[in-house]
């Protein structure tokens, strides 16, 4: 009976472990995961905004000789149509079935951007998006984008609403993201774009299908810092809460070129990487 006792004890002991290891586990997985894509959906919209931008500037007359050269996004495979004829104005970007661009992402479908103006500011721009794809991401949905611009530092900022869904590929799932931000583009140099950036600070709410929420909060203090030579961010802070009462950080780095993130959870740090 003793030694019944005993095997009982121990048994109970052991399922006690592993469901708590178990639980450990799944939790850093989804911790990891749901930063991995969170921060993936921050980059796909970054450069959306970038290489619309490439669009439109390439076809604005007086830069258009110095972007052409010069792109970092678009290849010769995607097509830009322009219909100056409607109110508001339509730009599209069609990249086919298959599309590699500069940056070496492969994208296919549609971006469709409309504003009564592309050349004066301040302005408003409207995205959508028709069977749009980045490297095997659906991106679905709609940015609205108000811009003003300071002439004298070359720096345009944007007050930019997203309301998104993103089908990642393979079995990762699907979630929507919905941010309120606050964007500078900064130029530099207007006839070399490789030295361009963008700053970003605001709100999202990321939402998984599985309903698991992620609350991520930027600051002007510490914001995203996302290159155009890196396609990557490179520096901020990122301060995540989530639906079942979880929270971390995620820091970028002070500037380096790589997809490499720490995510910081109480004293524990693990170092992930953006793919």
């Amino acid at each position: 009976m003793k030694r019944f006792r005993k095997i009982l004890a121990v048994s109970l002991m052991f399922i006690a472990f592993t469901s708590c290891q178990k639980k450990d586990v799944t939790t850093a997985f989804d911790e990891i995961t749901l930063s991995q894509q969170e921060t993936q959906g921050e980059e796909a919209l970054s450069d959306i905004d970038l290489l619309v931008d490439e669009a439109v500037d390439s076809n604005s007359g007086q830069l258009k000789a110095a972007i052409i050269g010069d792109r970092s996004y678009l290849s010769d495979c995607a097509l830009i149509t322009i219909n100056n004829t409607v109110t508001p104005k339509v730009i599209t970007i069609d990249f086919g079935t298959s599309c590699t661009g500069k940056d070496g992402k492969i994208r296919s479908g549609k971006i469709i951007v409309t504003s009564d103006s592309f050349t004066t500011f301040p302005s408003v721009r409207n995205k959508a998006f028709d069977n749009y794809y980045v490297d095997g991401k659906k991106i679905q949905g709609s940015v609205v984008k108000t811009i003003t611009k300071d002439q004298e530092n070359n720096i345009r900022t944007a007050v930019i609403s997203e309301n998104i869904t993103i089908n990642f590929p393979g079995s990762e799932g699907t979630a929507t993201r919905v941010a309120n931000l606050t964007r500078q583009y900064q130029r530099g140099v207007l006839a070399n774009s490789t030295d361009n950036k963008i700053v970003s600070w605001g709100t999202v709410d990321f939402t998984r299908v599985s309903g698991v929420k992620v609350n991520k909060t930027v600051t002007a203090e510490k914001p995203l810092v996302f290159s155009v030579t890196c396609h990557h961010i490179v520096s901020g802070v990122v301060a995540i809460t989530t639906s079942n009462n979880f929270s971390w950080t995620i820091d970028f780095g002070t500037g380096a070129c790589d997809n490499i993130a720490t995510l910081t959870i109480g004293n524990k740090t693990k170092e992930i990487r953006i793919r």
